[in-house]
């Protein structure tokens, strides 16, 4: 959903560097499964908790750092069988931020800094676990399926947007994004899921509507970052990733494309 003027982006040779290095460890992970997707998936979410600390810290606030370590167990429950207690992992993760509320440094704030430590560890950890459980539920298969379409949202929204994006779509969140690249996010997407609708079985319509809504749950992924990087005065989330900056950053749209698209596969299939 990017807007800018014209050609060449500086950014480019970073970014095509980056994916050309990266995507092939993430699809070979999806593709090996069990303790290489876990691993790999673990890396994302400890690089992601520090980026979220960082940003909550830059809007003022202090969310307990034992509250949001516990989203790294998130991925174990999903890897090891023990989804089904991802519920009580939430309550207790509630009760330990409730517990850091009364502390004198964090009281004049309580709600503020303990709604934050919990929305971090499940905004991250939660959702990255559904990596894992898509894996394990599905097969490699549909899971690089997803993937394929929340990516092509990405690619054509960055190409289109680069180049005809004239049109805000959310100043007050990113001035960077347009209506054409939002256009694109969602064309693009959407014509990827129902060329490749045969991964899962689907006929095209119905990988195509699919995408779509994978696709436009990737995009409120992508603004709500928007929106936490902007209430803390920061262009990017971190700086692993050249040309893209954090892992918040790159994998926005899947931490909440994914999750949409495991429930999506789960009803429909």
């Amino acid at each position: 959903m990017t807007r800018a003027g014209a050609w060449p982006d500086r950014a480019l040779p970073a970014r095509v560097a980056t994916i050309v290095l990266g995507a092939p460890l993430v699809l070979a992970a999806v593709w090996a499964g069990g303790g290489a997707l876990l691993a790999v998936v673990l890396v994302l979410v400890g690089a992601a908790l520090v980026e979220y600390a960082r940003l909550a810290h830059a809007a003022g606030l202090r969310p307990a750092g034992a509250v949001l370590g516990g989203g790294v167990a998130f991925p174990l429950l999903a890897a090891w069988g023990l989804w089904a207690h991802a519920g009580t992992l939430v309550v207790a993760l509630l009760v330990a931020a409730a517990a850091t509320g009364v502390w004198p440094a964090r009281r004049a704030a309580a709600l503020a800094h303990a709604g934050a430590a919990v929305l971090g560890a499940v905004y991250v950890g939660m959702l990255f676990a559904h990596l894992v459980l898509a894996r394990a539920a599905y097969g490699p298969g549909p899971v690089l399926w997803l993937l394929a379409v929340v990516w092509a949202g990405d690619v054509a929204a960055y190409l289109v947007g680069v180049r005809w994006g004239r049109r805000r779509l959310a100043p007050a969140l990113s001035p960077g994004k347009s209506v054409e690249g939002l256009v694109a996010h969602l064309t693009g997407a959407a014509v990827v899921a129902a060329a490749t609708s045969g991964i899962v079985g689907w006929p095209a319509t119905t990988g195509a509507v699919t995408g779509l809504l994978v696709a436009s749950a990737g995009v409120v992924g992508d603004l709500w970052e928007s929106a936490m990087k902007r209430s803390a005065g920061v262009k990017d989330t971190g700086a692993w990733l050249p040309g893209h900056g954090g892992v918040l950053d790159r994998f926005d749209a899947v931490l909440v494309g994914i999750p949409v698209g495991y429930y999506l596969l789960g009803w429909l299939r």
